[in-house]
This record gives C-alpha cells, sequence and structure tokens, in this order.
C-alpha cells in the first residue's frame, strides 16, 4: 500500500463513520467537525483554565497547607456544579469516556510543558481505586488522565506503588470532615516500588477539598517518599 495511504484509509473511514454515527462535543453537545475530539473548539477555547502551573502559592496548593509538603500543584481547568464542564468530567469518570481523559491528560501537559510543572517529576501515580469498584467500572479515570500526560511528556506512569484498601462511599455529598474520615486511611504506598528519592507527581480526575489527594500523598510519605507534587484535571469552584 502506498505511502499514506492508510492514514488516508483511516481518514475516510471515519468520515463514513461520522456521517451514520456522528460524534458530538461531550460539552455543548454540538456535531463535531472531522479535526476535532471529544470537545468542540468553542467549548475547548472557553474551557476555563486555572493557569495554576504558572502560579505558585494558588488556591490548590493552599489546601494541603500544614497537612502535607508538596513541591508542585496544578488543576487544568475549574468546574462549577451544575456547570457545562462538571458534565465532561461525569462523562469521563462514569459514561465511558476515558479517552477523553487522555485526551485532556495530553492537553493538560503540553500546555503547561513551558512552567516546569513536570519538569523534574520520575513518575506519574494516579489515584487508585478499590478493586470492587474498579471491576465495576472498568477502568480508572484517573489512570488514563496519567496515561495522557505520560504521552506528551514521556514520564512512566506507575500504578503500582499505591492501593485502596478502603471500598469507599461517593465522596460527592459529603463535608470536608466526612471526607477526610472516610479516605484519610483508604490508601496505602507499597515499599521498595520506586526509589525512595523519586519524584513523583500523584494525578487525580477532579479536587474538591484534596481530601483523597491528602491521605494519598500521607501514605506515600510513610513509606520513604518525600518529594510529592499534586495534579488533577479539575478543581471545583
Amino acid at each position: 500500500m502506498p505511502p499514506g495511504a492508510v492514514g488516508r484509509m483511516h481518514g475516510w473511514l471515519r468520515d463514513i463513520g461520522d456521517f451514520f454515527f456522528p460524534r458530538c462535543c461531550l460539552v455543548c453537545g454540538r456535531v463535531l467537525l472531522h479535526d476535532e475530539e471529544f470537545l468542540c473548539c468553542h467549548c475547548l477555547l472557553d474551557l476555563p483554565r486555572t493557569d495554576y502551573g504558572r502560579v505558585t502559592d494558588n488556591p490548590m496548593e493552599q489546601l494541603f497547607y500544614g497537612k502535607l509538603q508538596v513541591e508542585r500543584c496544578a488543576a487544568y481547568f475549574f468546574f462549577t456544579e451544575g456547570g457545562d464542564y462538571r458534565r465532561l468530567i461525569h462523562d469521563i469518570k462514569y459514561k465511558g469516556e476515558k479517552e477523553c481523559g487522555a485526551y485532556l491528560g495530553a492537553l493538560f501537559a503540553r500546555e503547561n510543558a513551558a512552567t516546569g510543572l513536570f519538569d523534574s517529576v520520575d513518575y506519574l501515580v494516579p489515584v487508585p481505586l478499590h478493586p470492587r469498584k474498579w471491576r465495576k467500572r472498568g477502568y480508572n479515570q484517573s489512570e488514563w488522565i496519567a496515561r495522557g500526560i505520560s504521552e506528551a511528556t514521556g514520564i512512566p506512569v506507575c500504578t503500582e506503588l499505591l492501593e485502596c484498601v478502603t471500598d469507599r462511599q461517593s465522596q460527592t455529598h459529603k463535608g470536608i470532615y466526612e471526607r477526610w474520615l472516610s479516605t484519610h486511611e483508604s490508601f496505602t504506598a507499597l515499599p521498595d516500588v520506586i526509589p525512595a528519592e523519586s519524584h513523583v507527581l500523584l494525578v487525580d480526575d477532579v479536587v474538591t477539598t484534596g481530601a483523597t489527594l491528602l491521605a494519598c500523598g500521607k501514605a506515600l510519605a510513610a513509606s520513604g517518599i518525600s518529594r510529592i507534587s499534586i495534579c488533577a484535571l479539575s478543581l471545583a469552584k
């Protein structure tokens, strides 16, 4: 087959698929153009980016003050309860749109390439799911976000370091103290998986109070990991 023919054939097949089964923007529902992925260009441009990769001592970092020492802390975009971009997170987490998580993770990494957010990171560690929840959902959305970041940065994803040992109920309607109670002993870090001097970047889908990431960070610190940074796809506003 001549060079480029495979790519053209893939494009034709996609065009045919889009004609019969049009892909729609996960935010506004508009039919996507040929070169658009998951979000239309308007919703992607309007994405309420935090720009926290460029800002130290930012509000997300302040969630961990006095509780966990972190080197860097950033989220890609804000969401509000009931807002358009809240639906995007819901679809990634519960509706099987895991590839969108990887897509946005890669965009997040590329847009923050010049900020130094990922420069000294040795491993990307996604927040783990309890095995029962993983079996029910079939994937870990945080792992797919980490895969996207890895694709853009070349930093390896490590899924063996952290384990979720408590099958927690949904955190959605819990307050700060209730979230802390249900997460503070939910995770454990396995020893000798990576060198203790490694710089670990915890990756999650959404941050509300920071309780889950705090519990993960404390588990890492207890295992001897001293360099911890945190990133998430979205931050509640």
